[in-house]
């Protein structure tokens, strides 16, 4: 399985590790807590107190993480509206040159991170998320120049967040179950199937309807790949496929997606309480 990549360089991490040498420990310590970010153990062969409790905090980064990435270009924002301009020109150079913007008002976007917004997921719960980093990465790098593996992409994600549910949950499925079965298998593990809710619970009508379209929503993604993805044999060119229908897929994938493994995290939710006997 492939992961995906880091999405801060080595180069950038290394340039302002440098540029804090000239910060006081304590700045450094605020930069970084004002993030959220902790120190980790101290890194053995760093030269000097201040390369050292950098590279401390960055043990502690995950840099595959788009959530944790964005608070770390954070802390480099913060250092760069409170720098000279004498030295702010190597750091914002090394930004640009990993494809990042830095705007005038030091506000930093772009680059791999920007990839990665859409198809970030909940994955803290599961044991093993490479499967589903791996299909993330695949759909992103085809959203715009393979629209029919993007869908392809969308029906694959949700297949296998649907097995890694059922597995983290000890339920077995047949592996070459279709997706309807793999939907109904999953959400009635998750106690979010529409055959779950009492109906004298309130709001029954309404919460078994939107769980009856959270099904359609996954099924609806599988019967779209079949119409556009790039999986199976044709002997004809695919016609109509675009960026709404891509969009579409994509969207609805991770829409599925996020609750069934938000809900599977969720410590409160539903399929954690064990029903009376």
């Amino acid at each position: 399985m492939t992961e995906p990549q880091e999405l801060v360089s080595r180069r950038i991490r290394r340039e302002f590790q440098e540029h804090l040498v000239s910060w006081t420990l304590r700045d450094i310590r605020g930069f970084f807590d004002d993030e959220g970010f902790t120190p980790g153990p101290e890194v053995p062969g760093v030269k000097g107190e201040r390369r050292g409790l950098v590279a401390s905090y960055y043990t502690e980064i995950d840099w595959r993480s788009p959530s944790q990435v964005r608070r770390f270009l954070n802390v480099i924002q913060t250092v760069l509206m409170n720098t000279h301009s004498d030295f702010r020109e190597k750091l914002t150079n090394t930004l640009r040159l990993d494809g990042y913007s830095v705007e005038d008002d030091f506000r930093i976007h772009g680059g791999p991170l920007d990839k990665t917004k859409a198809a970030e997921l909940p994955v803290a719960a599961l044991s093993d998320p490479s499967a589903i980093w791996e299909h993330m990465q695949r759909i992103n790098d085809a959203m715009d120049r393979d629209p029919a593996a993007a869908i392809s992409g969308a029906k694959a994600l949700i297949e296998s967040t649907t097995k890694l549910v059922l597995d983290e949950l000890g339920r077995e499925y047949d592996p070459k179950a279709d997706i309807p079965e793999l939907v109904k298998l999953a959400q009635t593990a998750l106690r979010l199937h529409p055959s779950q809710v009492a109906p004298s619970a309130k709001g029954a009508a309404t919460t078994i309807r939107i769980l009856s379209n959270l099904s359609q929503l996954a099924i609806g993604v599988a019967e779209l790949r079949n119409e556009y993805g790039a999986d199976h044999g044709r002997s004809a060119p695919i016609v109509g496929l675009g960026h709404r229908q891509v969009h579409l897929a994509v969207g609805a994938a991770r829409v599925y997606c996020q609750l069934l493994l938000e809900t599977l995290g969720d410590p409160k939710a539903p399929w954690r309480v064990k029903p009376e006997s």
